[in-house]
């Protein structure tokens, strides 16, 4: 009789073991509720642009919790500031440590970043990257390490901005004939390349009388920035206006003409947005803004990892989806639509 009771409680605690023993990767809810555990790294959690990106990433995990019945177990990590690289680094390795069903990210180091997403990757986790990523998205490549990218496309960027250019000099009645476009940009990086490339193009092959200044670099100073395009306004003789390549860059663009008060005659158009390009765009010392889709790639991002979760497999039929940008003018900027994208929040 005492064998039977000794086998029975044995029975009983091996029985308690495995039921310990549940996944850490589909925790239950208190209500029986599937759980992820979704992390975002973000590069900057001092970052308007990324701000907007979480915004995005808030408003899916919103959504899809009242849609699947599900909990999301979510939180935010990364460094202050995005010149912080080791910051970044270290916030995707505590991520990563955590072992969540999920991490969300973008980098702007793409070297130390493939290791470590190799590392999520075989450890099981989806890692999906947003806008900034370990490919340049229009030169794909380290695929295997990741599961779904939505970014912009640069190169679109830079087509659209020199749309833009092109069409500020109509509405003005400048003659495309003759004049120079001063190029500038805050650094040299392989994936912005393509963002004063594509505005190089498309200016070659639709305004080939055009003449471009070589790229201007400030190193992400907006007062450099200034000096670059006031010593440009000085030096050049027949300039037609200026193509900033980043926010930070605009804005010492926007206020070397503002400082001028060249308005008339001249075409501005800049990258991202800010107070002061705003500002500028209101007052008509820029032309237009290229605007990012932050929320929608946030968005994206967060839904493609939910439904990777659940679904156990990638909804997307392709790795890297480009999510394109809005020209942002003064007739467009007051409009809910523009307003809504520049100042998202969660509905």
């Amino acid at each position: 009789m005492k064998k039977i009771i000794a086998l029975v409680l044995a029975l009983v605690m091996i029985a308690a073991l495995f039921a310990g023993c549940k996944s850490d990767k589909e925790p239950a809810a208190d209500d029986g509720a599937k759980t992820y555990k979704i992390i975002y790294v973000t590069p900057s959690t001092a970052s308007d642009f990324w701000s907007q990106v979480e915004t995005g990433i808030q408003q899916a995990k919103k959504d899809y919790e009242a849609k699947l019945g599900i909990k999301i177990d979510y939180s935010v990590m990364g460094p202050a500031q995005e010149v912080d690289a080791e910051g970044y680094v270290s916030s995707l390795e505590n991520a990563i440590s955590q072992n969540p069903d999920a991490i969300l990210t973008a980098t702007l180091n793409i070297d130390p970043t493939v290791p470590k997403a190799m590392e999520a990757t075989n450890a099981g986790i989806i890692l999906n990257f947003v806008n900034c990523g370990i490919c340049n998205g229009d030169m794909p490549e380290n695929q295997d390490y990741y599961n779904q990218f939505y970014y912009c496309s640069n190169t679109t960027i830079g087509e659209m901005a020199a749309q833009a250019f092109l069409a500020a000099m109509d509405e003005k009645g400048l003659s495309k004939d003759a004049g120079t476009i001063g190029m500038q940009m805050n650094m040299e990086n392989a994936a912005l390349d393509f963002r004063m490339q594509g505005f190089r193009d498309y200016m070659a092959a639709n305004a080939p009388t055009l003449t471009l200044t070589d790229t201007q670099y400030n190193g992400n100073d907006s007062a450099d920035a200034q000096a670059d395009a006031e010593g440009t306004i000085s030096a050049v003789t027949d300039l037609i206006g200026f193509y900033a390549g980043n926010n930070v860059t605009c804005d010492g663009v926007c206020n070397a003409l503002r400082a001028a008060d060249m308005k008339e005659g001249v075409v501005s158009v800049g990258v991202d947005s800010d107070d002061v390009e705003i500002a500028a765009l209101k007052d008509g010392y820029l032309s237009a803004i290229i605007v990012q889709d932050a929320f929608t790639q946030g968005y994206k991002c967060m839904e493609n990892a939910i439904l990777t979760a659940h679904e156990g497999k990638n909804p997307e039929a392709t790795k890297e989806v480009n999510v394109p940008p809005v020209i942002v003018t003064g007739s467009n900027i007051d409009s809910e639509e523009i307003k809504f994208m520049m100042s998202p929040y969660v509905k």
